[in-house]
């Protein structure tokens, strides 16, 4: 299978990479998961949507999982949206990490705060703070305050699976298509979200408040695009995401044990 596991049985998590073509990129999710839950991380290994959907499919057929969290980072984000609309009988919540605009008309806003250059002067002092400034680093505005020395365990960029998955999903959220799979998801959705992170708070919240009737977001102070990689956010992440991984599953659970007995 396209998947690597973490933790021990029963494997009630699913973690979805972004990019798309990161491969890999979610592990420090899945490992900062694995004392607590067994978690399976999805390698995507198809270039297209409906492809991607039926692997995701597959492993949890193959490991005869019943209801899963799903975890979608970024392009996973919108991913797992849309597999939780297409098979909502396997999805018990979906957590939106980090999520990709639900609605183009925030993508000028993403840009703009992409292309900044200069890193503003709060930030620089945040940094100083954590004693992990040095004069030569380098400004990217998808992270915050990075934390040092984190493993990675991705495998190499496939650009080519990007090109043909973002040509696909690229007009479906400039037209609405994304969005519209809200109309068949009834499972909780929750987004946590960097409020530094240059893809808007707004762009997530906005849409999905308006068309979901079981939303919550948290926005994560001093943060980027990627929570669990950062100095001041990370162990908030965490926190949270334990909670809501906790409530989904214990509710499953005793749902499962109800239906058994009647």
């Amino acid at each position: 299978m396209n998947c690597r596991e973490y933790g021990n049985k029963p494997y009630n998590v699913i973690v979805v990479h972004g990019g798309p073509g990161a491969i890999g990129s979610c592990a420090g999710i899945c490992q900062g998961l694995s004392n607590d839950f067994g978690v399976l991380e999805i390698l995507q290994s198809k270039n297209s949507i409906q492809e991607l959907v039926d692997e995701m499919l597959d492993v949890i057929r193959s490991y005869k999982l019943n209801q899963v969290v799903l975890i979608g980072h970024s392009w996973g984000a919108w991913l797992s949206f849309i597999f939780t609309s297409l098979h909502p009988e396997c999805v018990s919540k979906l957590v939106l990490v980090g999520s990709g605009l639900f609605d183009a008309k925030y993508y000028p806003q993403l840009v703009e705060a992409a292309n900044v250059t200069i890193m503003p002067s709060e930030q620089e002092e945040d940094i100083k703070s954590a004693n992990l400034y040095t004069p030569n680093m380098d400004y990217n505005p998808y992270s915050y305050c990075l934390l040092p020395d984190i493993p990675e365990n991705s495998i190499p960029f496939n650009e080519a699976q990007f090109h043909s998955l973002w040509g696909e999903i690229q007009p479906m959220r400039d037209s609405g298509e994304l969005l519209n799979y809200s109309d068949k998801i009834n499972c909780p959705v929750v987004a946590i979200h960097g409020k530094n992170d240059p893809h808007v708070v707004d762009g997530v919240k906005a849409p999905l408040e308006s068309r979901l009737s079981n939303f919550e977001m948290f926005v994560l102070e001093k943060c980027g695009h990627e929570p669990w990689k950062e100095y001041y956010a990370k162990d908030k992440f965490f926190e949270i995401l334990k909670k809501e991984l906790s409530h989904s599953i214990s509710t499953r659970n005793r749902l499962l044990r109800q239906i058994s007995t009647s």
